[in-house]
């Protein structure tokens, strides 16, 4: 050592450990570190790819491809999250069930969901609630609300009568206020997240079965309804006319298939939302929509037609209480034969009607106002009368007549 030479000693080198074991083949080589804070065990093979466990991380990579293969079962589980990459095209291959599941433990082991509807129900009666003290059922719970007014004396109906505004609304955001903390607790037993969502830059395709079943899911009979066409008149007595209309018939061809179903469930809201290339339902079988509330169709265009091959298609239209229509410019009805069948009253109100052919009335006919005949009247009264003014058209006297004459009927 000469006189420059120094040695300098740091408390370091003597805290950290150092040992590097390398054990080299032509098949690849393992590196095993022993220094403090770098431990380390790495297996790397002559194409570059390796293994690697440190105290901090386990990693493995592949320079070409990649294989695993399980003859038994296979268990993976991660404490954290978990991110997957594929820069090109996936597969999964399930030959039996393929399940995914989301959401805390607590929704499948305790009864978290219901407590929380118990909890919310009070909130949602008084949503549900009229908005004033009329009478109403739920739709679904069937709950009747009291009627604490007074309805419109001409007609009873609630437009137009004597209602207060509903205590119920008025109390929903105090009641809210007073719930919140209880159904904070439960809905933090629900735990974060829960929720699938899938995103697609392109398309998404799902399909259930290789081979769509076109069985025939009903049949249309042509005459299998007896329906009334109209009256005849013979002799002052108006007799019914009748005619044969198709029907349905539902045959379940397809139930009992063991593939090609697809099942939808939403335990509160589903909402299918599209851009301007349009909602196609088309199905080879009888297609449901049904609802406990309103349903709503409504389009710059709506079209219902009711049709097959056969030319016996047809619609039913069926109304606890009204069918109501209106139109801005003119409603239409085309048809070889229609009926009306009023069982108490029928109005046509309107400033002006026509009638283009013959008018035939099997009843009284009241004119408030004047009758205007372009033409011969034709009457005929057989067993009837025609009464103007209080003058009878059948046994009526001419005034000019000295003692009067009586005119026989036509």
């Amino acid at each position: 050592m000469s006189v420059n030479d120094k040695v300098v000693e740091a408390g370091g080198e003597f805290s950290t450990k150092k040992s590097l074991d390398v054990w080299n083949t032509a098949g690849g080589a393992i590196v095993s570190s022993g220094n403090t804070g770098e431990e380390k065990i790495q297996i790397s093979g002559p194409g570059g790819g390796n293994v690697n466990i440190t105290g901090k991380v386990n990693s493995a990579f592949a320079p070409n491809n990649n294989q695993l293969l399980v003859h038994g079962d296979n268990f993976s589980t991660t404490a954290g999250n978990n991110y997957e990459t594929t820069n090109g095209g996936k597969e999964l291959r399930v030959e039996e069930n393929f399940n995914i599941i989301t959401g805390s433990k607590n929704f499948f082991t305790s009864p978290i969901a219901d407590e929380w509807m118990d909890k919310y129900t009070e909130i949602a009666a008084a949503k549900a609630a009229p908005e004033y003290n009329y009478g109403a059922v739920g739709n679904n719970t069937e709950t009747e609300y009291p009627n604490g007014g007074t309805a419109d004396e001409a007609s009873g109906s609630v437009e137009g009568g004597n209602f207060q505004p509903s205590k119920a609304h008025e109390d929903i955001p105090s009641l809210m206020e007073d719930k919140a903390a209880d159904m904070a607790a439960t809905e933090a037993q629900m735990g974060t997240g829960g929720n699938v969502n899938v995103m697609s830059a392109k398309h998404v395709f799902i399909q259930a079965g290789t081979k769509t079943a076109a069985f025939d899911s009903g049949i249309m009979v042509p005459n299998a309804r007896n329906v009334l066409k109209g009256y005849e008149v013979t002799d002052g007595e108006a007799a019914p006319v009748y005619t044969s209309v198709s029907g349905y018939e539902s045959k379940d061809t397809s139930g009992a298939i063991p593939f090609g179903g697809m099942h939808f469930s939403a335990g509160t809201k589903l909402r299918f939302v599209a851009g301007s290339g349009g909602v196609s339902i088309k199905t080879a079988g009888e297609a449901n929509i049904n609802t406990t509330g309103r349903l709503m169709l409504g389009g710059a265009e709506v079209s219902i037609a009711g049709g097959n091959k056969s030319n016996s298609g047809r619609i039913t239209m069926v109304s606890d209480t009204d069918l109501y229509m209106e139109a801005g410019t003119i409603t239409a009805r085309n048809a070889p034969n229609i009926n009306d069948i009023a069982d108490n009253f029928h109005t046509f109100v309107t400033p002006q009607a026509i009638f283009t052919g013959n008018l035939h009335v099997m009843g009284d006919l009241v004119v408030d106002g004047n009758i205007t005949v372009k033409g011969s009247t034709g009457i005929t009264v057989p067993n009837g009368d025609v009464v103007a003014s209080g003058v009878s058209l059948v046994n009526h006297t001419h005034g000019g007549d000295s003692g009067g004459t009586t005119s026989p009927p036509n």
